[in-house]
């Protein structure tokens, strides 16, 4: 997976989480892992398609959730409530259209589909043969982590 394809989403997560949130984030680690895994507490999905075909999935453990989720509505909400998880796509979805903006500036069209929130820890997800990078995050509200997989369509260039 280029870097060139990686780094909007990093960026972008650090953005987003800075501006929205108003906290720090700093990357802890980043490596290629299985093509298959099962989801965090609470994982936001997004896929891209246009020039750059995949997902990108954001995953929390629940405290984080939680806490970005009262932030991001501005009060204590319940977790599992349809306002609550709509706030973490929301963040999701915010990271994703800001990447997809920076892809496009480099040549690189594509569309976000909205986000889809898996709120059952152990679900198992294949990306189905094509790799991922898995980067990990650390804030003052706990761990994220950010699962990329994607790559150039074919009928790119």
């Amino acid at each position: 997976m280029k870097q060139e394809f990686v780094n909007p989403f990093l960026s972008s997560a650090k953005l987003v989480w800075e501006k929205e949130l108003g906290m720090s984030v700093e990357l802890t680690s980043a490596s290629a892992v299985d093509t298959r895994f099962l989801t965090e507490d609470v994982t936001a999905s997004i896929g891209l398609s246009g020039e750059l075909v995949g997902t990108v999935l954001y995953g929390f453990p629940t405290p984080t959730a939680r806490e970005i989720m009262n932030v991001m509505v501005g009060e204590e909400v319940d977790a599992e409530s349809e306002l609550a998880q709509s706030a973490l796509g929301e963040l999701a979805n915010m990271v994703a259209g800001n990447a997809a903006t920076l892809l496009s500036n480099a040549g690189y069209t594509c569309d976000i589909t909205p986000p889809i929130i898996i709120s059952a820890a152990g679900t198992i997800i294949s990306t189905l043969g094509r790799p991922q990078l898995k980067v990990d995050f650390t804030s003052t509200v706990g761990p994220m982590s950010i699962r990329i997989d994607f790559s150039e369509s074919p009928n790119h260039g």
